[in-house]
Parts: structure tokens; C-alpha cells; sequence
């Protein structure tokens, strides 16, 4: 009988270590002071019990998130075509045509092979036709770069712009003409 006493206080004592080794955290400072020669480093370390906010109930309203979207400063005035170019471009041989009305004038069609203009820098190939937003923009043509015609016209604030793909595959819109200059030259002679 005298065992089962023992063993039943033991059993409790060893309850009561158990449950107060379990509870709650409490904030603790804890501060060590180390004396170093004419230096003295005082640390201090806090520890802190946090919640978590709950998270917001089916009645609540989240917040609204505001995405920024991009408005373009200044867009292409429409053409104006240069006569002097597209007398010089008829003289050469080559055929200009207005595929596309309030649009600039054309030398090239659907299947030409054509060249960035050397007089010009490189054109940059949009993944949509949309000429009012950088963000669109996939790649560059730089002048002299080969190009194949595909797919257009199609006119986007007075440009004149083609589908093209480049000789490594890069497929995307590209413009021919402002009304003002021509940026694709077909690379056959005119006859």
C-alpha cells in the first residue's frame, strides 16, 4: 500500500513539472553586461509573445487595390505625307500605294522580304499593333536587319505597321511608314 502511495505522489509531482513546463510564454528581458578593457557593451535582448491579426470576416470589405496603368504623354500626329520622298520612291521604280485610309503611303506588300532603312535607326517589333505604349514592345529590327513581310497592314495613329518575322524567328508588328519616312524597304529591285 505504501508503494502505490509513493508511485500515485510521484506520478503527480511529475504531472505538476509536465503542465508548468507547458504554459503560456511571458515576455522576458534579459540583459548581460561583459566588461572589456576601457570598453563596457551593454546588450539587451526582449523577447515577445505575438498574435496574429485574425483575418477579415465574409462582412467586411476588403481594402481596393489600385493597379497603375500607363497613358501615353504624346501620341503620333496623324501623316503627313513627305512628297518629296514618295516622288523619289515612284522615280526609283517602286510602286507607293495608300493601302489603308488616314494612313501613310506603301511599298510593301503581304510575302516582300524586306530591310530596315539605313536612314533611319532600328524598328522596334510590337507583339500587338498598338504604337501609343512601350510596353508591347518584344524586340528590335536594327537597319539593314532582314525581315518577311507576313501579315498587315494594319494602321495604328497614322503608321503604317506589317506583321514581320526576322530571320531567328522573332514574330511581331513592325511600321513601314509614318507618312513621313519609310523604315522597310523591300530588298527586291524595282522594276
Amino acid at each position: 500500500m505504501r508503494i502505490a502511495t509513493n508511485l500515485i505522489i510521484l506520478i503527480t509531482v511529475a504531472s505538476a513539472i509536465l503542465l508548468s513546463s507547458c504554459s503560456a510564454a511571458t515576455p522576458q528581458v534579459i540583459e548581460v553586461t561583459r566588461e572589456v578593457p576601457q570598453t563596457v557593451v551593454v546588450t539587451q535582448v526582449i523577447t515577445q509573445v505575438v498574435t496574429p491579426e485574425p483575418s477579415p470576416t465574409p462582412t467586411e470589405t476588403p481594402i481596393a487595390v489600385i493597379y497603375p496603368t500607363y497613358t501615353p504623354t504624346s501620341l503620333p500626329l496623324p501623316p503627313t505625307p513627305n512628297p518629296g520622298q514618295v516622288q523619289t520612291l515612284k522615280k526609283q521604280g517602286y510602286y507607293v500605294y495608300y493601302p489603308l485610309e488616314g494612313c501613310g503611303p506603301s511599298i510593301v506588300r503581304v510575302s516582300f522580304h524586306v530591310y530596315v532603312s539605313m536612314d533611319g535607326g532600328k524598328n522596334a517589333i510590337r507583339s500587338s499593333p498598338d504604337i501609343s505604349s512601350a510596353h508591347n514592345i518584344i524586340g528590335y529590327a536594327l537597319p539593314g536587319e532582314h525581315l518577311k513581310v507576313i501579315s498587315g497592314p494594319v494602321c495604328s495613329w497614322g503608321w503604317l505597321m506589317w506583321m514581320v518575322e526576322t530571320d531567328y524567328g522573332l514574330i511581331g508588328w513592325t511600321p513601314e511608314s509614318d507618312g513621313k519616312s519609310f523604315w522597310l524597304i523591300p530588298m527586291t529591285a524595282p522594276e
